[in-house]
């Protein structure tokens, strides 16, 4: 008869307690992804919390927009499709900055200065473009593709978020909405 033995862990101090380890990493997992889905971006919710440098290593958070209607654009080099969005971007900019809106766009392949001044250069940027090669930002805001548009009115919630594609009425539909809303 094999006799069923229960197993063993080291626990600090050298003593030996049955499955503590095990449990105790589990339950510290189990947190992390409580706390990983708690930040995740969400329709009539914050959006989730960032602090991320221009190219002149001036760092922006989302939290200073509050107040403001804020499209949060995310994007990287390569992508074909966004040259599409920056013109939507590049309009709402000249027809809306009066009136305080802001447009952070995110360069996710960036973690310093270079890829952002080659991209604002080769699209002719006039608003801000921050270093986003960051895991928890991609996680937060679900950046496994670009672009992404996160608009956010003025109350500091998110109203909309568009994946890949965007019509330019949805655009134009969203953008006014953010700026017009109290």
């Amino acid at each position: 008869m094999i006799e069923a033995r229960p197993r063993l862990v080291a626990a600090r101090g050298g003593a030996w307690v049955p499955g503590l380890a095990r449990g105790v990493f589990l339950a510290g997992l189990l947190l992390a992804a409580a706390s990983a889905r708690a930040e995740v971006v969400t329709v009539g919710k914050p959006p989730p919390p960032f602090a991320l440098p221009d190219e002149n290593g001036t760092v922006h958070r989302i939290v200073d927009h509050t107040g403001r209607p804020t499209i949060v654009y995310f994007t990287h080099n390569v992508c074909h499709y966004c040259s599409q969005v920056i013109a939507f971007l590049s309009r709402a900019h000249q027809q809306y900055a009066d009136q305080g809106l802001s447009i952070l766009s995110i360069n996710v392949m960036a973690d310093g200065a270079e890829l952002i001044r080659r991209y604002k250069e080769q699209f002719n940027l006039q608003f801000t473009m921050l270093a986003g090669k960051e895991p928890d930002l991609l996680r937060n805001y679900e950046v496994n593709y670009v672009p992404i548009l996160v608009f956010i009115d003025r109350r500091g919630l998110v109203y909309q978020v568009y994946h890949h594609y965007i019509l330019p009425q949805d655009f134009d539909a969203a953008v006014a909405h953010i700026v017009t809303a109290e």
